[in-house]
């Protein structure tokens, strides 16, 4: 198996087709394909499949896939690590889950670029469903996200930034603002941050911890903009971090419902991979997020450190 091979292999894949591989590459169809046989032949499997649709995986390309990603990200890391004459310099990949993007990107960001100038920070946004694979296949770098309770990351250095207490919202006026307990609420619909055996799916353990049966989730998103909207022009409700409605990040004046039961919480965490030593920068990016979450935390309700 060779950097070449691999190489080749991965254009293939993401241009869909042997001739846009080839042309992507500058190389021809048949130096090309000769490049993929002798990698399938190392490795005693067939990896693509050749149609008059273009290529497609095999089960054996699809458990590869990953692995020559990251082999792939790790070889541009080393050679612009290498080349670089300026030890600040090259490219910090992040992902960023919700809360975190509301609560420390604007805080973190502007003085990491105060002090990585030549440093170019790319973030990717989404819940744990989506930044767990991009982690693992080793295109972030690190990783700010909520995790569910239970929640394991194999490979993974986790450092727990904070703790976000939860709280029931609707739009202003709703019909159920009056209600002071969860059993009032069982014939609302309800909008989850995410799949429900995600942290947004804190509601269903909600109900559950209460005895109620699990409430109606009449839709799923992964950003407080969706959520905002959707309770803007329904009478469906949501269960947000405290301190995203108390700042006012959630886009849409919404208002909370006082229950006399106490919402769960759920963790976020700084996520790195084990096997990988961070550069200067990463191991700088990743300082200040937990300093400013330890002190974002101190002072903001709804928050624990």
């Amino acid at each position: 198996m060779t950097l070449q091979q691999l190489r080749a292999f991965l254009a293939v894949v993401e241009e869909g087709s042997f001739r846009g591989a080839a042309r992507r590459l500058a190389i021809s169809q048949a130096g090309l394909t000769t490049a993929i046989q002798a990698l399938e032949r190392s490795l005693g499997q067939t990896l693509l499949q050749r149609s008059l649709r273009g290529a497609t995986l095999t089960a054996a390309g699809q458990r590869l896939l990953p692995r020559a990603q990251l082999i792939e990200r790790e070889t541009h890391r080393a050679m612009e690590e290498a080349t670089s004459a300026d030890d600040a310099a090259g490219e910090l990949h992040v992902g960023v889950g919700p809360t975190a993007t509301a609560l420390l990107l604007a805080r973190v960001v502007p003085d990491f670029r105060a002090r990585f100038p030549n440093v170019s920070l790319h973030l990717t946004s989404g819940l744990h469903e989506r930044i767990r694979p991009a982690l693992q296949q080793g295109l972030l770098d690190m990783a700010l996200v909520a995790l569910p309770d239970g929640a394991e990351w194999p490979g993974q250095v986790r450092t727990r930034l904070f703790r976000s207490l939860l709280t029931v919202v609707g739009r202003e006026g709703h019909p159920l603002a009056g209600a002071r307990q969860l059993a009032e609420l069982q014939n609302a619909d309800w909008v989850l941050m995410g799949s429900p055996g995600g942290p947004g799916g804190t509601v269903t353990r909600f109900f559950d911890e209460q005895g109620l049966p699990p409430p109606r989730v009449a839709a799923t998103c992964e950003t407080f903009t969706e959520v905002a909207a959707l309770l803007s022009g329904t009478d469906w409700l949501a269960l947000i971090p405290q301190s995203i409605v108390q700042r006012s990040l959630i886009g849409r004046p919404v208002a909370s419902l006082a229950l006399v039961e106490r919402a769960p919480g759920y963790e976020t965490f700084l996520m790195r991979p084990r096997q990988l030593a961070p550069t200067a920068a990463a191991e700088a990016f990743a300082t200040m997020c937990v300093s400013w979450s330890r002190l974002i935390a101190k002072g903001a309700p709804g928050l624990m450190d």
